[in-house]
């Protein structure tokens, strides 16, 4: 028996029927409409907020070392983050698919707030107990990374259709480096010197504060209507705590892992090592601030703008392979380009930005297409999991790499032993790797409730056979 779809949206090829859905007054989709951009714009100020605590100190950092007397490195409270995420992205993850979105997102406001202000209470102590409470406060604000990097594809199935998933995805989750640039463009011109750190991290716990209350007040996991109906989320049912392993048993979520990482490699890489990368130059500390905010913002930019036709056009791997070459190629051009040319090497950067920047976002919500029904904030989990680890390992590594490189000369015997060189060839095998993805829109079909005949469940919808989709039991 044939069925006609009355409305139907294509995934590479395949034509699958949305499920139906009862359409609301004018009245209320309009305000739906706006509710759920609201609700994004919450969620994006507190992963914002988030990263501003962690890279508060980076661009000052001499500043606060002599403050604390030279105890420690500044760099240590960005260690914090990344070490303390590793056991808390499975707690995290829990809480929200155990509790509910809302729950883990007000939560991590809460910890951000409570460990940034006891950041700034801090500074009136004496160098050694400033030095301990910051930490004190910093690990608090640690806590929270998990509700916010883990919460986008998960608020996207909630408040989002299938096809605004991936640019809604990506807002939320380019909003995290959001706040490294917030960073970058503000404190080397409020910090000056050592007694300028009170007033920083005033700002900074007043932001927190602020979010934080604010998503008290209106932040909800979904819609309370009946406009909604896209999530397939369920509200009563026993955790499953298999999925953290299971994932990896879904054809092509090893794929998503790989590039996922690969990314989030590459820009933790250059937000470390950029002043290291332009210490032949002239830069002062301000303008490679500018720079180094430059290139957060133009990766936001092309991830944004890329999700958006990824969207309308529902091809994940096309651009993701696209965008992964490009990266390749313009991680070259900027070893390449020579240093001093600062118009060059900005352009360069901003490139790298704009192509790199759309990876992230796209793969993560093909991770969670490919490997349903595992959760959405399991598999954020474990992309930004792997993305850390790797990060953990080739950041120094690529560091001490810079240490030992020659700079006097681009020529191709030195390229393949420069950081930049590692990553290009990183960022090819990536390429060749998720050129074999073979992954499922498993979601999409889920939600869409198509039988479609003579293909099984094993079968990949690759596109290859556009008619066989045609025909509905």
């Amino acid at each position: 028996m044939t069925a006609l779809p009355s409305e139907a949206v294509e995934i590479e090829g395949v034509v699958l029927l949305d499920k139906a859905v009862q359409k609301p007054a004018l009245s209320q989709s309009s305000r739906y409409s706006y509710e759920k951009w609201f609700m994004l714009g919450i969620l994006s100020v507190l992963s914002a907020v988030n990263q501003t605590i962690c890279y508060s100190y980076a661009p000052i950092a001499t500043i606060v070392e002599e403050r604390w007397v030279h105890l420690l490195p500044a760099e240590t409270l960005i260690t914090i983050f990344f070490v303390s995420y590793l056991p808390c992205s499975f707690i995290g993850s829990w809480i929200m698919d155990q509790k509910s979105l809302a729950y883990g997102v007000l939560l991590g406001g809460l910890l951000q707030a409570v460990g940034a202000s006891l950041r700034y209470l801090a500074c009136f102590l004496t160098p050694v107990g400033e030095l301990y409470v910051t930490l004190i406060g910093q690990l608090i604000a640690s806590l929270a990374m998990p509700f916010m990097v883990n919460s986008p594809p998960l608020f996207s199935a909630n408040w989002f259709p299938p096809s605004k998933r991936a640019a809604s995805t990506s807002v939320a989750l380019n909003a995290n480096a959001l706040g490294t640039a917030l960073v970058y463009m503000t404190a080397p011109f409020l910090v000056h010197s050592g007694d300028d750190i009170p007033d920083w991290n005033l700002y900074v716990a007043l932001l927190s504060i602020g979010s934080c209350v604010v998503a008290m007040l209106f932040f909800r996991s979904k819609p309370t209507t009946s406009v909604n109906e896209f999530s397939t989320s369920k509200l009563d049912y026993k955790y499953d705590w298999r999925q953290w392993w299971t994932a990896f048993s879904h054809t092509g979520f090893w794929h998503t892992i790989m590039a996922f990482s690969l990314a989030e490699c590459i820009v933790n890489a250059l937000s470390a090592l950029l002043d290291e990368f332009l210490s032949v130059t002239t830069f002062s500390k301000t303008q490679i601030g500018f720079i180094g905010a430059a290139f957060i913002v133009s990766s936001l930019v092309g991830g944004q703008l890329v999700s958006q036709k990824v969207d309308k056009m529902r091809n994940h791997k096309t651009v993701s392979l696209v965008c992964l070459l490009l990266t390749a190629v313009s991680i070259g051009l900027f070893q390449l380009v020579p240093k001093v040319k600062v118009q060059a090497t900005l352009m360069s950067l901003l490139v790298l930005g704009a192509v790199l920047g759309p990876i992230q976002p796209i793969v993560l919500e093909l991770g969670v297409e490919c490997s349903y029904p595992t959760s959405e904030a399991t598999v954020a989990a474990l992309q930004q999991l792997c993305g850390n680890l790797l990060s953990a390992i080739a950041v120094p590594g690529l560091s001490a790499l810079q240490h030992m490189h020659t700079e006097d000369h681009a020529i191709m015997r030195d390229f393949f032993t420069s950081p930049e060189g590692v990553m290009v060839i990183l960022t090819i095998a990536t390429f060749v790797v998720f050129c074999l993805f073979k992954g499922k829109y498993k979601r999409s079909a889920h939600e869409t409730k198509i039988v479609l005949p003579c293909i099984n469940d094993d079968q990949v919808f690759d596109g290859t056979h556009p008619s066989s989709a045609a025909t509905f039991c």
